[in-house]
């Protein structure tokens, strides 16, 4: 298991958003950092996002050291080639394919595809990959990875779409098999306050560092 997949298992949660302020973005970011999170996923689902990405990129080294970034919602080669070069420490699609799967692998880039059915999650269990994001998660259900799990040994599962930020929904989904979820709009609302964004996430990480 790499040390990025370990650390999204230990941090239990990858908070995920998209703003198009690149102030707006970093805010969002030094609330959850300072809230303790660790690894966080931009999505690439507007016009800014690239480039709000690679300045992110470039002062997370002085002002959020240690910090984990990826990107999110990378659906072809060229997006995932941008966001290599702009040094995403991981990268989440919402679907996948061979190309894509192979393309990371030859960029030695850490690939989370989306996976919906058991072929999707098949054709990343032949290429080594270690971690596949479950979506839409609330399409599928808390029993499918349970259901699945048996088949795919050693494949590690982060469902995301429709999880709710509290710690019962997300224990739930813990104890059926996951090893983490994406959490978006429930915890990074539209008209979020950075003061209660961390304490939010802090509360969430305490309880769920408590079940």
């Amino acid at each position: 298991m790499s040390e990025i997949v370990q650390k999204i298992k230990d941090q239990k949660i990858v908070p995920l958003f998209y703003n198009e302020s690149f102030e707006v973005s970093k805010n969002i970011i030094k609330a959850l950092y300072e809230a303790g999170i660790r690894v966080i996923e931009y999505t690439n689902r507007g016009h800014q996002a690239l480039e709000n990405f690679t300045k992110l990129k470039e002062i997370s080294h002085t002002e959020f050291p240690g910090l984990l970034l990826g990107i999110g919602t990378v659906k072809n080669i060229k997006e995932m080639d941008d966001y290599a070069h702009a040094k995403a420490d991981f990268i989440i699609t919402p679907v996948i394919s061979e190309a894509l799967v192979k393309h990371a692998l030859e960029k030695n880039v850490l690939l989370i595809p989306g996976c919906f059915t058991p072929s999707d999650v098949n054709i990343a269990h032949q290429n080594g990959l270690a971690l596949v994001k479950i979506f839409p998660a609330d399409a599928l259900g808390k029993s499918y990875i349970k259901s699945i799990q048996p088949v795919f040994p050693g494949m590690n599962f982060m469902p995301t779409g429709g999880i709710h930020a509290e710690s019962e929904d997300i224990t739930e989904w813990l104890n059926r098999g996951a090893i983490a979820v994406g959490l978006g709009s429930s915890l990074i609302g539209k008209d979020f306050n950075e003061e209660e964004l961390t304490l939010k996430t802090k509360n969430l990480l305490q309880q769920l560092n408590h079940k």
